[in-house]
C-alpha cells in the first residue's frame, strides 16, 4: 500500500474522540476548582498581610501575625463563642424584624398609595439617622438591652427590604393584572398568586444586603453601647492592646457575613422561579 492509499484510508476513518472522563475525574476537577477558588484568595490575603507586617514597621498590637489571630480563635474558643452567640441572636432577631417591617410596609404602600406619600419620607428619615444618635436615644429609652441592638439592626436593614419589595410588587405584567380583573379575582388572591411570586427575586436581592449586613450592624451596635457580644470584645481588646483579638473578631465577622450571603444565594436559587426559567439554567 503506497502513501496515497494509506492517506485515503486514514481519511476515511472516523475521527478519534478523547475518552470520556469518568465520574471520579469530574468530581476531582470540581474539587480542584473549588480549592483554587477558596485557596487563591486566602493565599493572596496572607501574602499581603505578611508584606504589611514586614514593610510597615507598625507594632505587633496594630498588625499582629496571622498565626496569633488564629490562636485566639482556637485557644480562646469559649470566650469568643459566648460573645458570638450574643451577636448572632441580636443579628437574627433584627434581620427577622427588618423583613417583617419592610415587607409589611411595602404591601401597605403598594395597596394604599396615600400611605406611601405620608410615611415614605418618615421611613427615609429614620433610615438615615446616625447610629450613634439612635443608640443614645434607645439606651435612654429602653436601656442597654437586647432589644436596643435588635432595633438598631432592624432600622438598618428594613429599608432595602421595603424598597426592593415595593419594586417587585409593582413589576407585575399589566396583562396578567387585566386578566385577574376580568376573572373578578379578589385582591388577596391577586397578591398571593401574582404579585408575591413576581416580587420574589427582588425580596431575595434585599436579603443578600440585609442578611449579610445584619451581623456587621449588630457588632457596631455592641461596640457603641453593649457590655457583651463581639462589639464589646473589640472595645475590651482595644483597651488591652490586644490587636490579635480585634483581628480575630473582624475575621469571624467577615466569614459569617459571607456565609450568610452564600446561604441566601443557595436558598434563592432553589425558590426563585425567575432564575429557574432562564434558558441558560
Amino acid at each position: 500500500m503506497n502513501a496515497a492509499t494509506e492517506g485515503s484510508a486514514l481519511a476515511g476513518r472516523p475521527a478519534a474522540h478523547p475518552p470520556a472522563r469518568g465520574p471520579w475525574r469530574a468530581r476531582a476537577a470540581w474539587a480542584l476548582r473549588l480549592a483554587m477558588r477558596i485557596g487563591l484568595p486566602v493565599v493572596s490575603i496572607l501574602g499581603l498581610w505578611y508584606l504589611a507586617i514586614g514593610f510597615s514597621g507598625l507594632p505587633e498590637f496594630v498588625i499582629p501575625r496571622p498565626e496569633k489571630v488564629l490562636s485566639v480563635l482556637t485557644h480562646e474558643t469559649g470566650f469568643v463563642t459566648r460573645h458570638l452567640l450574643v451577636t448572632l441572636r441580636a443579628a437574627a432577631l433584627g434581620f427577622l424584624l427588618a423583613n417583617v417591617v419592610g415587607i409589611t410596609l411595602a404591601v401597605l404602600f403598594t395597596s394604599l398609595p396615600l400611605f406611601n406619600r405620608l410615611l415614605m419620607p418618615a421611613a427615609i428619615t429614620i433610615r438615615n439617622v446616625p447610629y450613634v444618635a439612635l443608640a443614645s436615644v434607645l439606651v435612654l429609652a429602653i436601656g442597654d438591652s437586647l432589644w436596643t441592638k435588635v432595633t438598631i439592626v432592624s432600622i438598618a436593614g428594613f429599608f432595602p427590604v421595603l424598597v426592593n419589595t415595593m419594586r417587585g410588587l409593582r413589576s407585575v405584567d399589566p396583562v396578567v393584572l387585566d386578566r385577574m380583573r376580568i376573572l373578578d379575582v379578589s385582591p388577596w388572591k391577586v397578591f398571593l398568586l401574582v404579585r408575591l411570586p413576581y416580587s420574589v427575586p427582588f425580596i431575595l436581592a434585599a436579603q443578600e444586603i440585609t442578611g449579610s449586613g445584619s451581623i456587621i450592624v449588630a457588632i457596631a451596635a455592641e461596640w457603641m453601647i453593649s457590655s457583651e457580644g463581639l462589639g464589646y470584645v473589640i472595645n475590651r481588646a482595644m483597651a488591652q492592646y490586644r490587636g490579635d483579638q480585634v483581628y480575630a473578631v473582624a475575621l469571624l465577622a467577615a466569614v459569617l457575613s459571607y456565609s450568610v450571603y452564600l446561604l441566601v444565594q443557595v436558598v434563592g436559587a432553589r425558590i426563585n422561579w425567575h432564575e429557574k426559567s432562564r434558558p441558560d439554567r
